[in-house]
């Protein structure tokens, strides 16, 4: 059983709360870190922009989710990922077409590689077959 379930019609994009130019908005899919990475998705519409910026406090991942991503010059395509450790000066993002992000922070505290080999089934316990007399 998931611990928080968020259903798209409880999600309400507001507009980008941060420095930037042109139409964006940021919906908030988790912001409590116990329940893995904040999730964000942010929608810039054609020719907005998000200027240089610092995460003091987290890495920052983008996923391109549709649309063309500028950043720092160069265009991503959908399917593209950037990742940005923390404290890390990065952007400007732009860009000409629109496009939509997926944006993932984790807190710096957390600097080891995940370890993809703790996915494991639990334990079943079979409860044997009673044949009643």
């Amino acid at each position: 059983m998931f611990d928080q379930e968020i259903l798209q019609s409880q999600v309400k994009a507001d507009r980008f709360p941060f420095p930037s130019e042109g139409d964006i908005t940021l919906a908030v899919r988790n912001r409590n870190y116990a329940l893995g990475p904040v999730m964000l998705h942010l929608t810039m519409k054609p020719g907005s922009s998000i200027p240089t910026h610092v995460h003091e406090g987290v890495a920052e991942v983008l996923y391109v989710v549709e649309g063309e991503f500028i950043n720092e010059g160069k265009r991503h395509a959908p399917g593209t990922s950037l990742h940005v450790k923390a404290g890390k000066v990065h952007g400007p993002h732009s860009t000409e077409t629109g496009c939509a992000l997926l944006v993932l922070w984790t807190d710096k505290a957390a600097t080891a590689d995940a370890n993809l080999d703790d996915f494991k089934m639990p334990e079943i316990r079979r409860v044997p077959d009673t044949i009643a007399s």
